[in-house]
């Protein structure tokens, strides 16, 4: 009788762009066999079984854009609290951004942020490293060191953030344009938050003139037209220097569109939106205010419809949930303070998954369209297909199980995230679906909502085999 390491049998799995059925066997955190036929699995006994009878057995889902604050805010987030999260979520893996105190900007400060998530984290992890004007001649120690990509803001440091963007910033066209040169002789891909600095700052200013001081202030300043024009100036800086790019958290129709054309002339860049910017507009900061405020904001309602086509024609790869924690008594601004003065960030990675979840029980979105948005692409664009993102023999043993039909009410109560109590938007939305076993390289890290406390530290540094 042969060993594994878990079974999950009578499993509706999804592979190669079909679902199958059949048993799993994992032996040593990779997947040995599949049987072609449920109940096969007679030959193996196991240190557990699970029966999926009932559910979907997905390949394990990779969260594309997390922040965790570790090291340097640990009160809002640290690597364990918010692996749980993740588990909690559904996701067996997350890529973190990189600002945080101080940034992975030289491949010293990358390591200390791996030792960190290694000693903590429950689920698996990759890393964006900080790139910057003054840091280029660290790009090729920071991918050797396993960096999945890089990330850059175009604008200064934010007053008293300086600490928090060091090696991040490239503040004018003129650095933009040298960073992505030596960018293209690294090889890497360079990410961009992409808003007009300069733009939005005015705008600020004559908002505040003309005392439009309310909730709107946030998505008036952050207007449509600054996303526009720092993706164009990218992917033509891009062209000119041959340098790979990529965008996180792109909200616009208008941007997609400009990234379409790009790749259609031969520019190689990658696409990110997030969830929310798919499902909400910018009436939810009206009403929420700084619980609904995020950078870049919600948009009216025409641009959130306006991205659904360019989550079908293959422009956005990815969807992530922008995961940026914050303590209660930032979010607050009592009466003498404007939404201008609150942070911006909202916890989501717990909820991602059940909100696109609901969209599938709509029929607006497939199961199919979940593993090509959170498994198979991600798991592509950083080199680490076919080890991550596939349910195949020889891949990792990283599976989110749903139940599809389940009908459930998020509660921020029940959250694993330290900053739980902000997540006013998404408490008491009721929805179709949700993870029910989060599974990495065959260790059930979580059970029907209970996260295994104990698989602190199981998660893993993912090194690209291939980086696209």
């Amino acid at each position: 009788m042969n060993r594994a390491q878990l079974i999950i049998k009578n499993a509706l799995y999804y592979t190669a762009g079909t679902f199958e059925q059949g048993d799993i066997i994992i032996i040593d955190g990779q997947i040995a066999t599949i049987t072609t036929l449920v109940g096969y699995s007679g030959n193996f006994t196991a240190e557990r079984v699970i029966d999926a009878r009932g559910y979907t057995v997905l390949p394990g889902l990779i969260d594309s854009h997390v922040h965790f604050r570790e090291p340097g805010h640990t009160e809002r987030e640290d690597f364990f609290s918010g692996s749980c999260a993740a588990a909690a979520g559904g996701f067996t893996a997350y890529r973190v951004m990189p600002n945080v105190i101080p940034p992975p900007f030289d491949p010293l400060h990358l390591n200390d942020c791996v030792i960190l998530a290694e000693q903590k984290s429950v689920v698996d992890f990759m890393m964006l490293a900080a790139a910057g004007y003054d840091n280029k001649q660290q790009f090729f120690g920071l991918i050797k060191a396993g960096a999945v990509g890089f990330k850059t803001f175009l604008q200064p440091a934010p007053a008293g953030k300086e600490q928090e963007f060091t090696g991040l910033i490239a503040a004018d066209d003129g650095e933009l344009y040298l960073l992505l040169q030596a960018g293209a002789e690294s090889g890497g891909r360079f990410y961009f938050h992409a808003e007009n600095y300069q733009l939005i700052k005015a705008l600020e200013k004559y908002l505040h003139a003309t005392g439009q001081e309310d909730n709107s202030f946030h998505y008036k300043s952050h207007a449509a037209i600054a996303e526009v024009e720092s993706v164009a100036t990218v992917l033509n800086f891009a062209k000119a220097t041959g340098c790979k790019v990529g965008f996180v958290h792109i909200t616009l129709p208008e941007s997609c569109k400009l990234i379409k054309q790009a790749r259609e002339q031969g520019i190689d860049v990658v696409t990110e939106t997030c969830f929310h910017y798919l499902l909400f507009d910018d009436s939810y900061i009206d009403r929420f205010g700084p619980y609904a405020k995020c950078n870049p904001p919600l948009r009216n309602r025409e641009a959130s419809e306006g991205l659904w086509p360019y989550l079908f024609d293959g422009t956005i790869d990815m969807v992530g949930s922008d995961h940026a924690p914050f303590m209660a008594s930032e979010k607050v601004i009592g009466p003498s303070k404007g939404i201008w003065q609150a942070p911006s960030g909202i916890p989501a990675i717990e909820v991602m998954l059940p909100l696109m979840l609901e969209q599938v029980a709509q029929g607006r979105l497939k199961l199919s369209d979940i593993v090509r948005l959170f498994s198979e692409n991600t798991a592509k664009v950083h080199g680490i297909f076919p080890r991550k993102g596939c349910i195949s023999v020889g891949s990792d043993g990283d599976f989110t199980i749903i139940d599809s039909n389940s009908r459930q009410k998020l509660s921020k109560e029940k959250m694993y995230t330290k900053a739980r109590d902000i997540n006013l938007m998404f408490d008491g939305m009721e929805t179709t679906g949700k993870p029910v076993y989060t599974i990495v390289r065959g260790r059930v890290v979580m059970d029907h909502g209970q996260v295994d406390k104990n698989a602190r530290g199981w998660g893993k540094y993912l090194r690209p085999d291939i980086i696209s």
